[in-house]
C-alpha cells in the first residue's frame, strides 16, 4: 500500500502542479500577439499530454487501488466517511474531465493554433480556448477539493 500511496501523491503533484503551470502560461499568453499565443498553446498541449493527463491517470488509478485495498482489509465502512467519499467522487469526476475533455481540447487547440498572415487566430481557436479554460478550472477546483476533503472532513 505504501507504493500505491506514493503513486497517488506523485500523480497529484504532476496533475495539480502541471495545471497551475498551464494556467499561469495561458493567462500570460492572453495579452500576446497571435504568433506567440499559438506557440504557447502548442506547448500547453504537450504539458497536458506529458504532465497533467498522466498525473490525473496515475492519481485515479492509484486511488482505485487504495480503495480496493481498504475494502480487502475489511475497512469498507471507512469508505463511506464524508471526507473519503468526497475525495473519491471529486477526484474521479476531475480525472474524467481532464482525460476526456481537457486533453482532447488541448490537442485540438494545438492543431488550430496557426495564425493567418495578419497574425490573427481563427475564431474556433477562441472557442476552444474558452472551453479549455472552463474545463481545466472546474477539474482543478475538484482536484483541490479532493485534497482538502481528504484532510479536513
Amino acid at each position: 500500500m505504501n507504493f500505491a500511496r506514493f503513486l497517488h501523491l506523485l500523480g497529484q503533484a504532476l496533475w495539480i502542479g502541471g495545471g497551475i503551470a498551464a494556467m499561469t502560461l495561458a493567462l500570460a499568453a492572453r495579452s500576446e500577439d497571435g504568433t506567440v499565443k499559438a506557440g504557447v498553446y502548442r506547448l500547453l498541449a504537450r504539458v497536458h499530454g506529458v504532465v497533467i493527463a498522466p498525473g490525473a491517470l496515475i492519481t485515479v488509478l492509484s486511488g482505485l487501488w487504495l480503495t480496493m485495498g481498504m475494502a480487502r482489509r475489511g475497512q469498507g465502512a471507512e469508505l463511506g466517511e464524508p471526507g473519503l467519499a468526497t475525495m473519491q467522487a471529486a477526484g474521479i469526476i476531475a480525472g474524467v474531465l481532464v482525460l476526456f475533455v481537457a486533453l482532447p481540447t488541448a490537442n485540438l487547440l494545438a492543431r488550430v493554433a496557426e495564425p493567418d498572415q495578419d497574425g490573427q487566430l481563427r475564431p474556433v481557436f477562441e472557442k476552444l480556448r474558452k472551453r479549455q479554460a472552463v474545463v481545466s478550472s472546474v477539474a482543478g477546483a475538484l482536484a483541490v477539493l479532493a485534497l482538502v476533503a481528504a484532510r479536513l472532513l
